[in-house]
């Protein structure tokens, strides 16, 4: 399907510090919603704006993955990488000092605008240094290591901040975690010379015409819209339930905020597995859209059950089912992004930054209308309710080409930018 190109040993050394990176940006983004009662009762502020603190961050990585897309093409995919993380790296350290909501809300502000920056670097990152049969195997690993960084800051954070007595502490430990990141990047990324931005990844169809902007290119593409509809509907029940999991726990099931965020924790640390395993089902079965529609639906199932579970057990196998439905289809969606007909290093980057700009741009709106909403019917009424926007995710996947090379060899080729 592809060219075959010489792959450099060091790519291993820019896989880690891709997981580094990954690991870090969902720590960060999602670490606050642990301790978010406390961190809400020391800022004086409602629920509503305690998911500001949450959403905001989501709102500049969606605004930032396109800037992020539009960098690329003219200072290149390390150096923007080397942006992104160092200011996420310094959002995340001044969170532990600042003394009000807005100047925490500015932290945020920060820390998106490096994550998102990050976006396209991190796909067009895979497509030079790895070779197509490896892209399936490279996106399980990356997405599982986001899950795992979920799963830290849902695992970890409390037991860090009922330590240290103080939810700055606990931010700045991860602030510095994060520094040591971006110095790492400093140190060891490099940039692939193998493979230009330009250069062709996909032999499956005539080439692209040459001197368009990738952004613009990927907008025509009807696959990639339909990819970024069905993840931004998804990620909007996914951020809104992340959010305010733990606190629907302690306010409707009596738990304390430790036994909240362990409880929450069982949905990454299921992610991670479902990560895993979808994405080895997809390279397995050459396969791609078994693991779309059919996980978003047991997502769907695993949000009921999370919220109307009676039982501990119920509640577990629940969460269970909503960490592998929000995790399994990341690596699929990914490399069907990767193996459509002509794409570029720099067209995977453009794609994957709409796909993520959206998504997060869902996720950032998710959290603030369902805090307000919250306030006024509760907290249970909205998490369920939520619920109507799942099969959208769910449709749209459904109706995504197959790109794998497990698909029936009479199907027609896929049209370039159908």
């Amino acid at each position: 399907m592809g060219q075959s190109r010489e792959l450099s040993p060091y790519r291993w050394v820019i896989e880690g510090l891709l997981i580094l990176a990954l690991l870090s940006q969902t720590l960060v983004w999602l670490a606050p919603a642990a301790i978010l009662p406390p961190i809400a009762k020391d800022l004086g502020i409602s629920l509503k704006s305690g998911g500001l603190i949450i959403s905001v961050i989501a709102l500049f990585i969606a605004l930032f993955s396109f800037g992020g897309a539009l960098i690329v093409e003219n200072i290149g995919v390390l150096r923007t990488m080397l942006f992104g993380v160092w200011l996420m790296a310094v959002g995340a350290v001044l969170s532990g000092y600042v003394a009000g909501f807005g100047a925490l809300l500015g932290c945020r502000v920060v820390e998106g605008l490096g994550f998102g920056l990050m976006i396209a670097p991190t796909g067009a990152l895979v497509v030079e240094w790895f070779g197509e049969k490896e892209w399936p195997y490279i996106n399980t690993v990356n997405y599982a290591c986001s899950y795992a960084g979920i799963a830290v800051a849902f695992g970890l954070t409390t037991s860090l901040y009922s330590r240290l007595q103080s939810w700055h502490s606990a931010m700045l430990v991860y602030g510095g975690a994060v520094a040591i990141v971006a110095l790492a990047w400093t140190v060891f990324g490099r940039e692939s010379s193998r493979v230009g931005a330009d250069d062709e990844l996909s032999t499956d169809a005539p080439p692209a015409e040459a001197g368009g902007a990738p952004l613009g290119e990927v907008f025509g593409m009807r696959p990639v819209i339909l990819v970024a509809l069905a993840f931004s509907f998804a990620m909007w029940v996914f951020q809104l339930y992340t959010a305010f999991m733990p606190s629907f726990f302690v306010a409707y099931r009596g738990m304390t905020l430790e036994e909240a965020g362990r409880v929450t924790s069982i949905l990454p640390i299921a992610g991670i597995f479902g990560a895993f395993g979808g994405g080895m089902l997809t390279t397995i079965t050459g396969l791609r859209k078994p693991f779309l529609w059919p996980v978003m639906t047991l997502m769907l199932l695993g949000c009921v059950g999370s919220v109307l579970s009676p039982n501990a057990a119920l509640l577990s196998i629940s969460l269970v089912a909503f960490g592998v439905g929000a995790s399994a289809h990341l690596g699929a969606m990914a490399t069907l992004v990767m193996e459509l007909p002509d794409m570029t290093p720099a067209r995977v980057g453009a794609a994957l930054a709409l796909v993520f700009g959206m998504g997060y741009a869902f996720a950032f709106l998710s959290p603030v209308v369902g805090g307000a909403l919250a306030d006024r019917f509760g907290l249970e009424a909205v998490l369920l309710g939520t619920l109507v926007l799942q099969p959208v995710a769910i449709v749209s996947f459904l109706m995504v080409p197959e790109t794998g090379p497990g698909r029936v060899a009479s199907a027609p080729a896929i049209a370039p930018g159908a």
